[in-house]
């Protein structure tokens, strides 16, 4: 969990995001939202089945800060793609239906997408996820319109990604809703992510929220 990185940003609430990691998960795939996150003043922590290391693409060991019976709530829940076997993960998906229903915005990278889909999160939506996945993504959910070639899609609430960099997009996407695109940029300058295009992908609900 990050608690000494400075952040640009303080508000009076301060916001959180609950990041759920699995074996295999890319390093980039959480690493780079959970930058962004921090810079922009929202509390990260992780969450795992168990609480034993995740093992990123096989170098880094992340040490989970709660597993799912003691996982406090959050503003934000991100899912992170991973171990393939994972997704059918029956306790996994309990928990994301419950877990989801008292959060304000669910986000995934990569194929972080399958959970989301396994727990009917986006029936009826557009969804994207790692570009060698995207078939794959349709076939396993035909009532989700499955788009490739863009870097995130937003559902007004629910947020999707491609993978691994494309997750930095969505989540500075993310920040400008809830702070205000300045506050986005003013995070991107501190990343040196000199790449992102305010509004690069597709947006299905514009309606910004008010929290």
């Amino acid at each position: 969990m990050i608690t000494t990185k400075p952040t640009l940003m303080q508000t009076s609430t301060q916001l959180s995001a609950c990041f759920y990691l699995m074996d295999g998960v890319e390093v980039l795939d959480f690493a780079g939202p959970m930058e962004v996150f921090a810079l922009a003043g929202i509390r990260v922590f992780t969450v795992a089945l168990t609480k034993e290391p995740v093992l990123s693409q096989g170098i880094l060991k992340v040490l989970p800060d709660y597993d799912l019976t003691d996982v406090p709530p959050a503003n934000i829940l991100a899912v992170f793609g991973g171990n393939p076997a994972s997704f059918r993960n029956d306790a996994l998906i309990d928990w994301i239906r419950r877990y989801e229903s008292h959060t304000d915005h669910v986000f995934s990278v990569c194929s972080g997408a399958f959970a989301l889909g396994h727990a009917g999160l986006l029936d009826g939506r557009q969804a994207t996820t790692f570009h060698s996945r995207i078939e794959e993504l349709r076939a396993a959910f035909p009532n989700v319109t499955v788009l490739s070639d863009v870097r995130f899609i937003d559902n007004g609430r629910i947020i999707t990604t491609a993978g691994i960099s494309a997750g930095i997009d969505g989540a500075l996407h993310l920040v400008s809703k809830l702070k205000g695109e300045a506050a986005a940029k003013a995070v991107a300058e501190e990343m040196e992510y000199d790449r992102w295009i305010p509004k690069d992908g597709f947006v299905t609900n514009p309606k910004q929220p008010v929290l």
